[in-house]
């Protein structure tokens, strides 16, 4: 793949996230039309994206979509693409078959090694051998130093790298002021003055030292964007309580229906003509005061419930729909359309890949239907409704019109799923 561009790390920690938003945030203001990839099943980072570039960036994820749909989205991808990996290059499932290094080998694109500086100094070179020469398919055409300690520092690293043949590309300081802050579940999303004058300064030492049209060619125009079908109009939470619904997600709904975006936080009332309900995850618990006290929403979803109209919610969205969220510092009443109450207030994260089956027939899976996904959240549930799915994992809550589970899914244009949900909704 031409134009493109991938971010990768040996570890944890050492500040791919910080260098892709940077890269993307400078071929923005370059005028470029960015299309910006996470690797793995990661919302949190994919979502900073659309604040550097504009784009929320699309999970490229081996386990949940398979090498087909992983080669699909890169082969449909437009404009610079920046590809960011997911922990260690080589890191992923237990076999190791999900890992960004491979990704990247099927992407073919040219990859920079970020290293955090702060942690060593001419090591960084035999870390970037290391990570060449295990994966000689990912195309890794250098380093970027972070967090580097000063002109020694980096000469010291700079002559390293070139003894293996593998550049030091670009240098960033250490900073204090250039971090990514952090909640529980991961990076904090919401925009601030401070993070985009951070992004800011970062995109202006990458821009100095990288030549993006050596990169990416001569900036592309955006592709227009695509209409959504004329089909029956679902209503999909989008705020900072409930907002987490994968791109690919919403491509599919666009495909046959009409996805209106609202806001459980601040509107009254579902849009106009809703047919269907989609509550995707997010921070409720950040939020819990605010969403009780919109009853006037919340009855809404009761009565949605009571007519018949699918319900799809996932983590953050069943933790809404339940009568009861507890948190550390107090209950909140929550929409009711579930029986029981959700928890967040004890330490254990939950996380993990999850392959199970439905447990029977709902608004969107046949029963005994193989179903693929992803589990990241401190809560548990003590819900009364049957079980959606029969397998590892949480087992989620059905009744007939409603589907709802800690576990998220990804869904794609043509899937039977997304057809039987809006089928559904337009009855």
């Amino acid at each position: 793949m031409q134009r493109a561009l991938g971010i990768v790390a040996a570890g944890t920690g050492e500040g791919k996230t910080l260098v892709g938003l940077a890269f993307a945030r400078a071929l923005a203001r370059a005028r470029y039309a960015v299309m910006p990839f996470k690797i793995g099943p990661d919302f949190l980072d994919a979502r900073l994206y659309e604040h550097a570039c504009g784009v929320r960036a699309r999970n490229l994820d081996l386990y949940l979509d398979g090498q087909e749909r992983v080669r699909t989205e890169l082969a449909q991808a437009h404009g610079a693409v920046v590809i960011e990996g997911m922990m260690g290059l080589f890191d992923g499932d237990d076999a190791g078959e999900t890992s960004s290094a491979h990704v990247l080998a099927l992407a073919d694109v040219p990859t920079l090694l970020v290293v955090d500086g702060w942690r060593m100094s001419q090591s960084a070179a035999a870390v970037a051998i290391g990570c060449a020469t295990m994966e000689p398919r990912v195309r890794l055409r250098g380093v970027v130093l972070n967090r580097c300690g000063g002109a020694a520092h980096e000469r010291a690293v700079r002559r390293a790298c070139e003894a293996v043949g593998i550049p030091l590309l670009a240098t960033l300081p250490y900073d204090a002021s250039w971090t990514m802050p952090e909640r529980h579940l991961g990076l904090v999303v919401e925009r601030s003055d401070a993070f985009d004058a951070m992004l800011d300064a970062v995109a202006d030492a990458l821009a100095a030292q990288v030549d993006l049209h050596e990169w990416f060619g001569a900036p592309q125009a955006p592709r227009a964007a695509v209409a959504s079908a004329a089909g029956p109009r679902i209503a999909v939470a989008a705020d900072d309580a409930l907002w987490f619904t994968y791109p690919q997600t919403l491509d599919a709904l666009a495909a046959l229906a009409e996805p209106v975006p609202f806001s459980p936080l601040r509107d009254r009332a579902l849009p106009p003509g809703t047919r269907g309900i989609w509550l995707g995850g997010g921070y409720p618990e950040l939020h819990g005061a605010a969403l009780e006290g919109n009853g006037t929403m919340r009855e809404a979803l009761r009565a949605a419930a009571r007519d018949g109209l699918p319900i799809y919610a996932e983590c953050g969205g069943l933790m809404y729909l339940a009568d009861r969220l507890d948190t550390a510092h107090g209950s909140h009443a929550m929409a009711g359309v579930l029986r029981g109450a959700t928890t967040i207030a004890q330490p254990r994260l939950t996380i993990g890949y999850r392959d199970t089956y439905a447990s029977r027939a709902t608004i969107l899976d046949d029963a005994g239907d193989r179903v693929r996904g992803y589990e990241f959240h401190y809560a548990t549930s003590t819900l009364e409704e049957p079980p959606a799915y029969d397998g590892p994992g949480d087992r989620g809550a059905v009744s007939e019109n409603v589907l709802a589970s800690f576990i998220h899914r990804r869904f794609f244009p043509g899937d039977r799923t997304i057809w039987r949900f809006v089928e559904r909704c337009a009855r």
